[in-house]
């Protein structure tokens, strides 16, 4: 099955979605606060480890800075 994520435009639209998918006995989750990025990448142990890396080398002047005419070659 698949997946479907609704972006309503307004309360309205939110409530007669819920109402819908009540009315056909479909389950769903609402996600009530939208999650930063880098709160969703810090869920991974692993992930969590490398931004912290990543941010200490930023921090000590050892980033990398790559132009947005570069990032597409």
């Amino acid at each position: 099955m698949s997946t479907l994520i609704i972006h309503p435009a307004d309360n309205d639209q939110e409530t007669a979605i819920r109402l819908f998918l009540d009315a056909l006995h479909i389950s769903y989750s609402a996600n009530e606060k939208e999650q930063d990025e880098t709160e969703y990448l810090s869920q991974s142990p692993a992930m969590k480890t490398h931004l912290k890396e990543a941010a200490e080398q930023e921090k000590n002047g050892e980033g990398v800075t790559i132009s947005l005419d570069d990032i597409w070659k």
